[in-house]
């Protein structure tokens, strides 16, 4: 979607949209066109709305937010990796890693 509408969605206006891309919180494609925006990021602008309006949450405080947003999505994408690799092995070596995790498991809870 283009700049205006990813503003008139939220509901905000250019300065703020400014200050988001300035932060970092945001990172829009830019092409000739100008600054286009995907549906990730409409979520990204709507839970930082969240934040600062209905929680209170300050401009360091929704840096550190995102921040673990970011982390948190890249360790799912690491996650799926290492899920896929471990899909393409052997039936034997798919087993020992799940006995290994379950053993982990069992060793945390303790």
């Amino acid at each position: 979607m283009n700049e205006s509408e990813f503003r008139l969605r939220l509901e905000i206006d250019n300065t703020v949209l400014e200050v988001w891309i300035e932060q970092g919180w945001l990172v829009p494609e830019t092409t000739g066109e100008g600054r286009h925006f995907r549906e990730a990021d409409l979520a990204r602008g709507q839970l930082i709305l969240d934040l600062v309006n209905a929680m209170g949450v300050n401009e360091p405080g929704v840096d550190l937010v995102m921040d673990l947003v970011d982390q948190l999505h890249g360790l799912r994408g690491t996650l799926r990796d290492l899920t896929d690799a471990v899909c393409h092995q052997s039936p034997d070596v798919q087993e020992h890693v799940l006995s290994e995790l379950y053993r982990l498991e069992r060793q945390r809870r303790r």
